[in-house]
């Protein structure tokens, strides 16, 4: 079984959510991670012993960001968002995962 944390950021952010839809399509990528591991996820950097990764959802269009500390196999589940800022949404998450492997990722994301 993998260890799954969601970030306080992504539950305030899912709190907001206006559709139900969405919260199941979480919930269902998040029950993927626990059942595939690393396998479910798509790797777009590596930072130290931690990946940045994606899992897509073609309609909604949305990406979940997940880290993975491959130490430990925690899965960091950080963000949920729309494609169309998956840019913006991306190059946040490198900027504070190299901050955290510096300074301690539960400093950071916890």
């Amino acid at each position: 079984m993998n260890d799954i944390i969601l970030l306080q950021s992504l539950q305030e952010k899912l709190k907001d959510v206006k559709y139900s839809s969405h919260l199941k399509i979480v919930s269902r990528l998040i029950k993927k991670i626990e059942e595939m591991g690393r396998d479910a996820l798509k790797i777009l950097d590596v930072e130290g012993h931690y990946l940045l990764c994606e899992m897509k959802v073609m309609k909604p269009p949305y990406r979940l960001y997940v880290i993975l500390d491959q130490q430990n196999n925690k899965y960091y589940v950080a963000d949920w968002e729309h494609k169309d800022k998956q840019e913006k949404a991306i190059e946040e998450l490198r900027f504070k995962l190299s901050i955290a492997v510096r300074a301690g990722l539960e400093k950071i994301f916890t």
